[in-house]
């Protein structure tokens, strides 16, 4: 079996870029989050520079924090995925891309303004859209390995 990399493919591409520019720009928001609250760009949740900070301040930059750490671990796994599934599956593969963009969206977003518990609404739409990209790429290469 030979992988063919049409045009449709290219929306594969757009997914995973988009992806990476998602994580860059939590990263942004994290550090401009340290700025207003004047920490310098080294600080840490539980550092020294945070401990002159009010509870709620401390709360607020958590949250920035944990986004965007969620954004670092999650990407190259939604990134690889959303490319190798493409390459067997480009539209499924591109439209669960779609999906976990949006559901990175709202999960941060819905994280940083209300909450820890305000997650549940992106992680629904992020972890199916993992696992039918990982699973469209296992099940991908074990039929171009005669697998199944």
């Amino acid at each position: 079996m030979s992988v063919v990399i049409g045009t449709s493919y290219v929306w594969n591409i757009v997914a995973a870029t988009v992806m990476g520019l998602q994580t860059a720009a939590f990263a942004g928001c994290a550090s401009k989050q340290k700025a207003k609250l004047g920490l310098p760009h080294s600080a840490e949740v539980g550092s020294r520079a945070t401990e002159k900070l009010s509870s709620e301040e401390n709360e607020e930059f958590s949250r920035f924090q944990k986004v965007h750490q969620a954004h670092v671990e999650y990407t190259p796994l939604a990134q690889s995925s959303v490319l190798l599934a493409g390459l067997f599956y480009p539209k499924l593969s591109a439209y669960a891309g779609a999906v976990y963009i949006v559901g990175r969206l709202v999960y941060s977003f819905a994280y940083i303004k209300c909450g820890p518990d305000s997650r549940k609404y992106g992680a629904a739409l992020t972890c199916p859209s993992i696992v039918v990209l990982l699973g469209a790429t296992f099940y991908g290469s074990a039929k171009a390995l005669e697998l199944v």
